[in-house]
């Protein structure tokens, strides 16, 4: 007698499906009030017209970046001088106006120059915001020229100075 055998096979498929599980992350940044300041002239020679005692002259550019604070924020770019040395010019005689620039106040329409208090070249309020790119400005520099400066060559160091709140 024969005997049948039956065998039966089962199957079983795994699906392999990939897991995902999430987790959410929080970006936060804290943007402050900032400032840069460039002198594209990092040298300005004063010269003058073909005038005999007529006012020496000659203009400073610069480039800078600022942002203040939204609320009470202010902002400014100083300058101060250092004086000429013995028999040179006075600082007293030098004076200068400036451009008036899009994200600020420009200086007064004259305004002398100092070597003890920085004075103001332009003056920035609450959410005060130069261009990505920087904004441009000027100091036209203005010395008298008298008759008591000995013959020579002088120089002096004009430090601007750049500030945000």
């Amino acid at each position: 007698m024969k005997r049948k055998i039956q065998l039966s096979f089962a199957v079983a498929t795994l699906a392999l499906v990939p897991a995902a599980f999430g987790d959410d992350s929080t970006i936060g940044v804290t943007v402050g009030a900032e400032a840069t300041f460039t002198a594209v002239s990092a040298t300005t020679t004063l010269t003058k017209a073909n005038t005999t005692f007529g006012a020496y002259g000659g203009t400073t550019n610069f480039t800078y970046k600022i942002r203040t604070t939204l609320s009470g924020g202010t902002g400014s770019i100083t300058v101060l001088v250092t004086s000429f040395g013995a028999g040179g010019p006075a600082v007293g005689d030098l004076a200068y106006t400036c451009t008036s620039p899009s994200s600020g106040t420009a200086c007064a329409s004259s305004t002398a120059a100092s070597t003890t208090v920085a004075s103001p070249v332009v003056t920035f309020g609450a959410d005060a915001h130069s261009a990505d790119t920087g904004d441009s400005g000027t100091a036209v520099w203005t010395l008298a020229d008298r008759t008591s400066i000995q013959i020579g060559t002088y120089s002096s160091t004009a430090t601007f100075t750049v500030a945000a709140l």
